[in-house]
């Protein structure tokens, strides 16, 4: 390519947002509401072996205290009190 066809190709109009074609959004995948989050070491434990994934006893408060965080987020979500 030459370098005067570069310069127009640089150069032609670019096509505004509006001209641009966009899919339809994909619809969301409807997964079940689970209002629990395991809480309790006993609790985590069981859920964490259901499902293969082995939690070091150096991580299990880390473990526990995310979750507890993660069901105040998911309460607050809801309107529920924290």
């Amino acid at each position: 390519m030459t370098a005067w066809r570069i310069v127009i190709r640089f150069l032609r109009p670019r096509e505004t947002m509006a001209q641009i074609p966009v899919d339809p959004p994909a619809e969301p995948p409807v997964a079940p509401i689970r209002r629990d989050v395991p809480a309790g070491d006993a609790e985590i434990a069981a859920v964490a072996a259901a499902r293969g994934l082995p939690i070091l006893p150096e991580c299990a408060p880390g473990v526990a205290a995310n979750l507890a965080l993660l069901a105040r987020h998911a309460r607050i979500m809801r309107g529920e009190p924290a």
